[in-house]
């Protein structure tokens, strides 16, 4: 049983950990083996998102008076917290990928720029695009006019080199 010093310096460690947070998601964990937790840690990692069991009493505190408060009243039973301040949709797919392959985990809520979701939405978080292609996306429709420009203003002279390389050539002809 922690004391209540040790849960105030838990919940100020765990406060500190998601200052810079802009995804949070709240997981159902009913019966995850050890084994299989450690390859979703290792998998979260690699998407820059860190998760982490902790107990609710201590979560309810390091998110009081913060911005993520409007998910401490879903702080109840076996829950896990996942979270990034680097791209919630690749986070998101990981642990859509996951649950996918192990159904005693499953999405409770999703906390993203401020909002709080239902766990239904927080799955669709993970089929959206991720930041890379949509940067990709915006790029290509910035591209698409410039590029057209382009080769409206090329066609008149590569139409005037059609018609003048002809007449090159005969000339060229005609002299030798």
């Amino acid at each position: 049983m922690l004391t209540k010093e040790q849960k105030r310096e838990m919940s100020q460690e765990l406060r500190d950990h998601l200052a810079g947070v802009t995804t949070l998601f709240l997981l159902d964990n009913r019966g995850l083996k050890v084994n299989d937790v450690t390859t979703l840690r290792s998998e979260v990692r690699k998407s820059s998102g860190t998760y982490k069991v902790v107990k609710n009493s201590v979560a309810k505190m390091a998110v009081e008076g913060t911005e993520m408060e409007a998910i401490a009243p879903f702080l109840s039973g076996p829950k896990v917290l996942a979270y990034t301040a680097g791209d919630g949709v690749a986070l998101a797919k990981v642990l859509k990928g996951f649950i996918k392959q192990h159904p005693e985990l499953s999405f409770q809520r999703a906390f993203l720029e401020g909002k709080v979701f239902e766990a239904a939405d927080a799955e669709k978080i993970a089929d959206l695009p991720s930041k890379e292609e949509l940067v990709a996306k915006l790029l290509m429709l910035l591209q698409s006019p410039i590029r057209r420009l382009a080769v409206a203003l090329n066609a008149p002279l590569q139409q005037l080199a059609s018609v003048v390389n002809p007449i090159a050539d005969k000339t060229g002809t005609q002299e030798s």
